[in-house]
């Protein structure tokens, strides 16, 4: 009992005192910044103002055991994303580079359903002119603060030989350096 008198009058004196109190005023400062650094943002065509890491796929659709025309696709088909790139104006170019997959062999990118591989490759421009190597790096200027599209083409080699049915897949990184 003697704790809980205590503290009424404790709590008594304090009201006390708070109404003798005289009005007082405090002022004081609040500092704000943004620093923006020399970057670049990357989206795709599906979500045009995140970024992403998911940048899209090359869907080279469904077809026979067999094909004699190399097999195309690309990140700018309906459905599959575009990619993009934005950079401020401290940035005046970047590079795209591409690894060789899951499946890759250091020489060559692979699809695999987990027993079979089959090879592709992927290049700049619809026409297969200019590649993407494995790992090379590949110019891209920045010219103003508009985003920059990364064209990404894909293509299957011709197969004649029979290969078994199943899901082929392959995961790629792109990496982009300013």
């Amino acid at each position: 009992m003697i704790g809980k008198y205590w503290m009424v009058i404790v709590a008594g004196s304090a009201m006390l005192l708070a109404e003798d109190a005289q009005a007082a005023t405090a002022s004081g400062q609040i500092h704000a910044r943004l620093i923006i650094i020399a970057a670049c943002e990357v989206t795709n065509g599906a979500s045009p103002d995140s970024p992403i890491s998911d940048v899209g796929t090359l869907d080279f659709g469904q077809h026979g055991p067999t094909w004699n025309t190399p097999l195309k696709s690309s990140l700018s088909e309906e459905g599959s994303g575009k990619l993009n790139v934005a950079c401020n104006p401290s940035v005046t170019g970047f590079t795209v580079s591409i690894n060789g997959g899951t499946h890759g062999d250091g020489n060559t990118r692979r699809l695999s359903n987990g027993s079979q591989t089959i090879p592709y490759q992927l290049f700049v421009d619809a026409s297969g002119s200019q590649s993407y190597s494995i790992g090379q790096q590949h110019n891209f200027a920045v010219s103003s603060a508009a985003k920059v599209p990364i064209p990404v083409f894909g293509a299957v080699v011709a197969n004649t030989r029979a290969l078994p049915a199943g899901v082929y897949t392959d995961t790629l990184t792109v990496t982009l350096d300013w």
